[in-house]
């Protein structure tokens, strides 16, 4: 998780991002590959399905969603902590 940690506060690639690369590079090439894999950021659906689920969560209780205490295992309560965290500290300016 602490990769996609990073990367979310790193910036998530926007879509306008993806196309630009995408007009660069060529739908479906290696080059777009090999740009995807060393660019500093990813894109939504790179992220592991449980910080999705955990990014997921976040929204629900920051909609208004009355989670209960029992809803998660303490490991997930510490994980949406760890979330919350990197979120609400600013990234060093580059």
């Amino acid at each position: 998780m602490s990769g996609d940690l990073a990367a979310i506060k790193a910036g998530l690639c926007t879509e306008d991002e993806h196309a630009k690369c995408v007009d660069d590079f060529g739908e479906g090439t290696t080059e777009l590959d090999w740009a995807c894999r060393h660019c500093e950021t990813k894109r939504q659906q790179d992220l592991h399905p449980y910080t999705t689920k955990l990014l997921n969560n976040r929204m629900m209780r920051l909609g208004g969603y009355p989670f209960k205490a029992d809803d998660f295992t303490p490991e997930e309560w510490l994980d949406l902590g760890r979330i919350e965290q990197c979120l609400a500290t600013p990234a060093p300016s580059k």
